[in-house]
C-alpha cells in the first residue's frame, strides 16, 4: 500500500475503511453463522403457524384462542424489538445476540413441556422476547460490518438461510405432529440448537467495529479492522478510503426524537407494522384457514409446506440485484405483487391456483421482508442504530398482535375471502406510503445517509 493511501487509512474511521473491503472468508464464515441463527430464530417464529391445527384439535382450543396464541410470540416480539435494540446500543451487538439466542432456546423447551394453553401461551410470549432481541441484531450487525456495495447481498444471503426453517418446519410438522398425541412437542423442542449457534458466534464474531467507535473503544475497532486489512489485501492492493467522522456516544430513545429521525421512525414503523399485519395474517392462518375451509390437516399442510418454498426462492431473486436496486423500489415491486397474490388467494377455490398463488405471495413477502431489514438499520446513525431500528421493529411487531387477535375477528366474522381482500389492500398501502416518503439509501455509506 502506498505512503499516501496509508496516510488516508490512518485518518479514516474504521466503519470508512471496512466499506471499502472485498469479500473475504471472514465475511462468508460471519454469515453462515448469522444466517444459521436467523434460521433457528425464523423457526421459533414460524413453528406455532404449522402446529396449530393439531394442538387445536387435540386441546379443543377455538379460532380465539389460536389467535391468542399467534399474538404471543409477537407481543413478545415487541419487547425484545425495542428492549434489545436499547440494550445492543449500550452493551453491544455480541453480548446481546449470544444471551438472547440462549434464551429463546430456553423459552422453546419451556414451549414443548407446555401442560396447557396458558403455558403456551406465556412460552411463545417469552420465545417472541428473545427471538426478536436476537434478530434485530443481526441485521444492525450486517449493515455495519459488511461492505456498503454487498450489504444487500449478504442480508439476502442471511434471509435465504432463515428461510430455509419455514419448509423445515412444515415438513416436520407434517412428519411428526400427526403421528400421535403430543408428538408436535418434538417439533418446538428444535428451538434448543440455539445454544449451538450462541457458542459458535461466541467464539467466531467479533463486536461491530461501528459500535466500538460509538463508544470510544478505538482501539479494539482498530483490531479488528487490521486484522480484516490484512485478510482482503492478499487478494491485491484496496481501494481508496476516504476519513469519515464517527459519534462518539451511545444513543438513547430521546435522540429518536430529533429530525430527521422522528420522521423515519414513524414513517417506517408504521409502514412495517401494516406489512407485518400482513405478512403473518397470511402466513399464520394459512393451514387453520384451509382445513376451515374443507382440506384435510394433512393437505393443508402439504400446500402450506408448497408455499414455503417461497421464503428460500426470495432471497435467492434479491441476491442478484438487491444491491443495484433502490430499497424502496425493491419493497414497491414485492408488496404489490403479494397483495395481488392474496387477493387472489382468497376468492379461489382452485387447488392449483391455490398453490400457486399461495407461492407468489410467499415469495414476495420475503422479498419485501429482505429488503426491509436491510432498509431500516440503513436509515439510522450508528448511535441510534440499535434503538432506532429496535423502535421501528417493537412497534412493527404490533402489527403481528394485530395479525392474531384482529384477523380471527375478521375472519370470524366476514369470512376468508374478505380476509385476502383486506391485506391484500393492506399491502399496497405499504409500497405507496414507503415509496413516496422513504429515504434512498442503496449504494451509500451508512454515513452520508445519516448527514440528511
Amino acid at each position: 500500500m502506498h505512503a499516501q493511501s496509508q496516510a488516508l487509512v490512518g485518518q479514516a474511521s474504521p466503519g470508512a475503511r471496512l466499506d471499502r473491503l472485498p469479500v473475504t472468508r471472514r465475511h462468508v464464515f460471519w454469515i453462515v453463522v448469522l444466517g444459521l441463527g436467523y434460521l433457528v430464530e425464523m423457526f421459533d417464529n414460524v413453528v406455532f403457524a404449522f402446529l396449530a391445527p393439531t394442538i387445536r384439535a387435540e386441546w379443543g382450543l377455538s379460532i380465539g384462542q389460536v389467535g391468542l396464541v399467534t399474538s404471543a410470540v409477537f407481543i413478545g416480539m415487541t419487547f425484545g424489538a425495542i428492549g434489545g435494540g436499547r440494550l445492543s446500543d449500550r452493551f453491544g451487538r455480541r453480548p446481546v445476540l449470544l444471551w438472547a439466542s440462549v434464551f429463546y432456546s430456553l423459552t422453546s423447551v419451556m414451549s414443548a413441556l407446555a401442560p396447557n394453553f396458558e403455558v403456551l401461551f406465556l412460552s411463545r410470549v417469552l420465545t417472541g422476547i428473545g427471538v426478536q432481541a436476537a434478530a434485530g441484531v443481526i441485521f444492525v450487525y450486517i449493515s455495519e460490518m459488511f461492505p456498503t456495495r454487498a450489504r444487500g447481498r449478504f442480508l439476502a444471503v442471511t434471509i435465504f438461510i432463515g428461510g430455509i426453517s419455514n419448509p423445515l418446519t412444515s415438513f416436520a410438522a407434517l412428519a411428526i405432529a400427526p403421528s400421535g398425541e403430543g408428538a408436535w412437542r418434538w417439533v418446538f423442542a428444535f428451538g434448543v440448537v440455539g445454544f449451538v449457534v450462541a457458542a459458535v458466534a461466541a467464539v467466531g464474531l467479533p463486536e461491530s467495529v461501528r459500535w466500538l467507535t460509538a463508544n470510544g473503544r478505538t482501539e479494539e475497532a482498530e483490531r479488528v479492522a487490521t486484522k480484516l486489512e490484512a485478510i482482503a489485501s492478499s487478494k491485491g492492493e484496496l481501494s481508496p478510503v476516504a476519513p469519515e467522522p464517527e459519534t462518539v456516544h451511545s444513543g438513547t430513545y430521546r435522540d429518536l426524537l430529533a429530525r430527521p429521525y422522528r420522521r423515519r421512525m414513524l414513517l417506517l414503523g408504521s409502514a412495517f407494522a401494516v406489512f407485518i399485519f400482513g405478512l403473518y395474517g397470511f402466513s399464520s392462518w394459512m393451514p387453520t384457514v384451509l382445513v376451515d375451509r374443507g382440506m384435510e390437516q394433512s393437505e393443508a399442510l402439504r400446500v402450506a409446506s408448497i408455499a414455503s418454498f417461497g421464503v428460500v426462492l426470495a432471497p435467492l431473486l434479491l441476491f442478484a440485484v438487491s444491491d443495484k436496486i433502490e430499497r424502496k423500489t425493491a419493497v414497491l415491486v414485492a408488496v404489490l405483487a403479494a397483495g395481488a397474490a392474496m387477493i387472489v388467494f382468497g376468492q379461489t377455490s382452485n387447488a392449483s391456483v391455490l398453490i400457486v398463488a399461495a407461492v407468489v405471495v410467499q415469495t414476495a413477502l420475503v422479498a419485501a421482508t429482505t429488503s426491509f431489514y436491510t432498509y431500516i438499520p440503513e436509515v439510522f446513525p450508528t448511535h441510534i442504530r440499535g434503538v432506532g431500528a429496535g423502535v421501528v421493529g417493537g412497534v412493527a411487531r404490533l402489527g403481528g398482535v394485530a395479525s392474531g387477535v384482529v384477523v380471527a375477528a375478521i375472519y370470524s366474522g366476514l369470512g376468508s375471502a374478505a380476509l385476502y381482500l383486506i391485506l391484500g389492500l393492506a399491502m399496497f398501502a405499504v409500497g405507496v406510503v414507503v415509496t413516496v416518503f422513504g429515504p434512498r439509501t442503496t449504494g451509500r455509506s451508512l454515513e452520508e445517509i445519516s448527514k440528511e
